[in-house]
C-alpha cells in the first residue's frame, strides 16, 4: 500500500522503536514524537482498514478515513491516556466516523430526493425552471460542473472525479455545496 510504503522510507528510527509497547509509543506521540505515530500507524493501518472496509466495501473511502483516523488522533494526542492503550481508541474514532459518513449519506439522499421532486416539478412549471436555471448558473464553476454532471448527465460520483481530475471526496464537498445553495 502507498501510504505504508510512504511511512517506511527513511525510517531507520522505526525499526529501533517498534519494540515498544503502545504506552510507551503514546508517551512518545504526546511529545510530537512523529517516529512513534509512524510506528503507531504502522501497527494499526491493517487492522484499521479491514475493519472500514467491511462496512463500507470501498477502498478509496477506507483509505479516507483511516487517514482521517489518524489526524484526529494526531490533534488530540496529548488527552490521550497511555495506560488505556490507543487500539481502542482508534477504532472508537473510525466507529464514529463511520456513522457521520452514512449519516451524511442518508441526509444527502434525502435532499438529492426533494431535489428531484422539485426538478420534476420545474419540468412543467415554466416560472421555476427559470429560477433553477437561474441558481444553477450562479453556483462557482467548479461546482456547477459537477452538479451537472451528475444530475443532468448522469455520472456517478467516481465517474466525475476521473473527469474533473479531483478526489471523490472534492466531488462530494462540491454537490453537498450546490444542494445546500440550489
Amino acid at each position: 500500500d502507498t501510504v505504508i510504503r510512504f511511512f517506511y522510507k527513511g525510517s531507520s528510527r522505526l525499526k529501533t522503536q517498534s519494540d515498544q509497547n503502545d504506552a510507551e509509543l503514546i508517551r512518545a506521540v504526546h511529545n510530537s514524537d512523529e517516529n512513534a505515530f509512524q510506528i503507531l500507524f504502522l501497527r494499526y493501518y491493517k487492522s484499521l482498514y479491514a475493519f472500514i472496509w467491511t462496512r463500507t466495501r470501498s477502498a478509496d473511502l477506507s483509505r479516507d478515513l483511516i487517514q482521517e483516523v489518524f489526524t484526529r488522533f494526531w490533534e488530540h494526542r496529548r488527552k490521550i491516556d497511555p495506560d488505556q492503550g490507543c487500539k481502542s481508541y482508534l477504532f472508537r474514532i473510525a466507529d464514529r466516523l463511520l456513522i457521520d459518513h452514512y449519516r451524511k449519506q442518508s441526509s444527502k439522499k434525502t435532499v438529492l430526493h426533494n431535489l428531484r421532486s422539485r426538478t420534476g416539478a420545474a419540468a412543467s412549471d415554466p416560472d421555476l425552471q427559470i429560477t433553477l436555471r437561474d441558481a444553477i448558473s450562479n453556483l462557482p464553476d467548479p461546482v456547477r460542473r459537477v452538479f451537472l454532471l451528475s444530475r443532468y448527465q448522469g455520472y456517478n460520483y467516481r465517474e466525475i472525479a476521473k473527469i474533473e481530475h479531483i478526489s471523490i471526496k472534492t466531488v462530494e464537498s462540491r454537490m453537498t455545496k450546490a444542494l445546500k445553495k440550489l
